[in-house]
């Protein structure tokens, strides 16, 4: 051999072990039954409505997407070249045509796709026994009829290697795909059953402020980013961070875009929201965003000043939980409301007059001395209302609201207490950081006066005016002050007698 040859020509290979390499690339299952709901998803037309359904049992699952694009032959073809780079949709999360094959390498031995192009009545099959016989493989392809216009992907998965387990799907759907979910884009269901989610659960008192803004670096489809910061309720479940999703799913968790997060203090925990990045390259196991890539630090100078402010107001907020004490206290107290609001109804029973009074429900004709007790009640009360309604009013008498439980924790400093509806019922919380629990340090007169006013409240359905709240608050801090100790009392003695 002449040394120093110019016409030796060394030429690039693919040899069908890659594929171990790439079955090994994850480091859950949960990962790898991702990238095959990313395959689905990915396949939605804009515009409309998808279902993806997924079927599990010990052996097996199946994946099945419904009226999105399908697949023709030629993108099956595609699907068993390993690496291939083509041109992706507006909605494909897709990058390197590898994922979705190596996912089911990891999860099982054996796989099944079926497939139709939508707008076509053809229904094409191809199938591997062996997943784990790393040679390159040829694939024949059965035809048959299809009955159905939509497009059409069916991957079923056997001989699992992993155990797959129906709740953990449930969450990472909801979770990884709540943007979709929520807007309608795509439908999931398991084993027949349509995977919901519940609202986040964010502090109703602070404002949410909604973004958007344009990006240099945007692509064909998308030149701009968008989304919305909130926060959290305390002890929420919840941990704190922006959601950094792309094409509706979720990439990064908790981030704060440069600016220090939870660790540092713990107030930030409650700032919350959702950043959608739908142009920024992320990582071929879509764990993350590319963090070098010039979208990426063009969007986080961006996100970091928006973030800014909110950062200075969690880090300038002192929120402290509340004592055991506080706690205890308002647990006696809810105690001593019950029983007041259950005498109150013995004395609703009784037609007490101050009672018919301040709802404005007119007398039986026929009670006795009717007139001389209406005077003699009305002239008791030291604060008559400026315009009392009239003596032959007919009103519906309110029923008395009752809370199912107390709670008291930190909210923003301007709310006194607030109710909270938790599966039809009502919960009532007190705010341990308002300045009037600080100034009366929680005492038990200021939480009676606290539910009184929570209590006051009209229902829906009802209509007071300001004087007339007014007038109906009075009368019940009043009821309660004057039978505190008759509550307290009863509820010693029935103490005593469960001993």
């Amino acid at each position: 051999m002449e040394s120093g040859s110019k016409n030796l020509i060394l030429k690039e290979s693919f040899e069908g072990g890659l594929k171990y390499s790439l079955y090994s690339n994850f480091k859950k299952w949960t990962e790898a039954f991702l990238e095959l709901i990313d395959n689905a998803v990915s396949n939605r037309i804009p515009g409309k409505h998808l279902f993806v359904e997924i079927f599990t049992s010990n052996k097996h699952f199946r994946i099945v997407n419904k009226g999105g694009y399908g697949m023709k032959l030629e993108d099956l073809q595609e699907l068993l070249q390993w690496g291939k780079i083509k041109e992706r949709n507006s909605y494909d999360l897709g990058a390197y045509s590898q994922g979705g094959k190596a996912a089911m390498g990891y999860l099982g031995g054996s796989m099944v796709i079926k497939t139709s192009s939508n707008g076509e009545k053809v229904l094409y099959r191809i199938e591997d026994n062996d997943l784990h016989d790393y040679s390159l493989k040829n694939y024949p392809v059965i035809t048959t009829e299809f009955n159905n216009l939509d497009g059409y992907v069916e991957i079923e998965v056997s001989g699992l290697r992993r155990k797959i387990k129906n709740e953990e799907i449930k969450e990472l759907l909801i979770d990884t795909y709540r943007p979709v979910i929520e807007k309608k884009e795509v439908s999931f269901f398991i084993n027949g059953e349509e995977v919901k989610v519940d609202k986040f659960p964010l502090d109703n008192d602070f404002k949410i402020q909604t973004f958007s803004f344009p990006v240099k670096k945007g692509n064909k489809y998308y030149q701009k980013v968008y989304g919305w910061v909130g926060r959290l309720i305390p002890r929420s479940g919840t941990k704190g961070g922006l959601k950094c999703y792309k094409l509706g799913r979720l990439i990064s968790n908790r981030e704060f875009f440069g600016h220090p997060d939870a660790n540092y203090k713990q107030t930030l925990n409650f700032l919350f929201g959702e950043v959608h990045l739908n142009h920024v390259p992320a990582t071929t196991n879509k764990t993350d965003f590319d963090r070098d890539s010039s979208e990426w630090e063009e969007i986080q100078m961006e996100m970091y000043r928006i973030l800014k402010p909110h950062i200075d107001d969690l880090l300038g907020r002192d929120i402290q939980e509340p004592t055991d004490d506080e706690k205890d206290r308002v647990k006696k107290a809810k105690e001593i409301v019950d029983e007041l609001l259950r005498l109150k109804k013995i004395d609703l029973k009784g037609l007490a007059v101050s009672d018919l009074y301040s709802q404005g429900q007119k007398y039986r004709e026929n009670h006795p001395n009717v007139n001389t007790i209406r005077n003699s009640e009305l002239s008791k009360r030291k604060n008559n209302p400026a315009t009392p309604p009239p003596i032959d009013s007919t009103g519906k008498r309110n029923r008395l609201k009752e809370f199912l439980d107390w709670t008291v924790r930190p909210m923003d400093d301007s709310v006194r207490s607030q109710i909270e509806e938790k599966n039809g019922i009502n919960l009532l919380i007190i705010n341990n950081l308002f300045p009037g629990f600080v100034a009366a340090k929680g005492n038990q007169l200021y939480l009676l006066e606290t539910a009184a006013i929570q209590l006051s409240v009209p229902e829906k359905d009802e209509k007071l005016t300001p004087q007339e709240y007014l007038v109906k608050f009075d009368e019940l801090y009043s009821f309660f002050c004057i039978n505190i100790n008759k509550a307290k009392e009863n509820l010693e003695n029935r103490k005593l007698k469960n001993l």
